[in-house]
């Protein structure tokens, strides 16, 4: 009985020591405030202002492991004049939504969820505190010519 009662806390420390090892700590992808820009192809800054990630929570879609859905708002600081770029005439501000891969470390946003053409998405790698990768012009008609490179890095939270 001695050894029946040994054997069985042996496997239970053995069993519960390694417990731990798959325990989730939350995305990569943090509750943050960022400052991006969004450039042609050239680099030349044709949009920026402030994004804020409010909500990153596990995806309730089936088959999509490691996926969380995102929310958050974002403004519009600075537009470019150049009336060659009409992708941004619907990109006034406000509510953004997107899924992050944690896996892949990948976001993908879209800045007016509230209707369905002419939406500017956001492809970004993500780290702990930059957002790196490309924005693109969508409209009924498909992906626009329209496009090019955005970055954006956290801010710093102030100090009390």
């Amino acid at each position: 009985m001695k050894y029946l009662l040994a054997l069985t806390v042996i496997f239970a420390v053995a069993f519960s020591s390694c417990s731990g090892s798959d325990t989730d700590n939350g995305p990569g992808l943090k509750k943050k405030s960022y400052v991006y820009s969004l450039t042609d192809s050239t680099g030349g800054v044709l949009a920026d202002g402030m994004m804020n990630i409010t909500s990153v929570t596990k995806s309730a879609v089936t088959g999509m492991r490691n996926t969380y859905d995102v929310k958050g708002t974002y403004t519009i600081g600075n537009v470019t004049t150049d009336t060659m770029y009409t992708a941004f005439s619907t990109m006034s501000g406000g509510e953004m939504t997107g899924l992050y891969n944690d896996s892949l470390k990948t976001l993908w946003i879209n800045t007016n969820p509230s209707i369905a053409d002419a939406n500017v998405f956001i492809n970004a790698n993500v780290t702990s505190s930059t957002l790196k990768g490309d924005w693109y012009y969508s409209t009924f008609r498909g992906k626009d010519k329209q496009g090019g490179f955005m970055t954006a890095n956290a801010v710093a939270k102030k100090k009390n």
